[in-house]
């Protein structure tokens, strides 16, 4: 595996941080534009797919691997 260059890893930063601006930015817009109908059907579609206080919240297969690499990551010093 090679070296990651902190340059490119700026500039990868940046690039994720401009897109995350445009996307809220987009949101927004697209919320504003809603009328009182479609903004109370999309509420209770996300109220009904929210997960029930008995289902268990346990994290993510991909969550839990990327935790590991971190603290492997962590010992190794590297």
């Amino acid at each position: 595996m090679g070296r990651i260059e902190a340059r490119e890893v700026r500039k990868w930063l940046k690039g994720q941080e401009l897109g995350a601006r445009r996307i809220e930015r987009e949101r927004r817009a697209w919320l504003a534009n809603l009328d009182a109908e479609e903004a109370l059907r999309l509420y209770l579609d996300l109220v009904a797919s929210a997960p029930a206080a008995t289902e268990s919240r346990e994290p993510s297969p991909l969550l839990l691997a990327m935790r590991e690499a971190l603290a492997r990551r962590g010992r190794d010093g590297t």
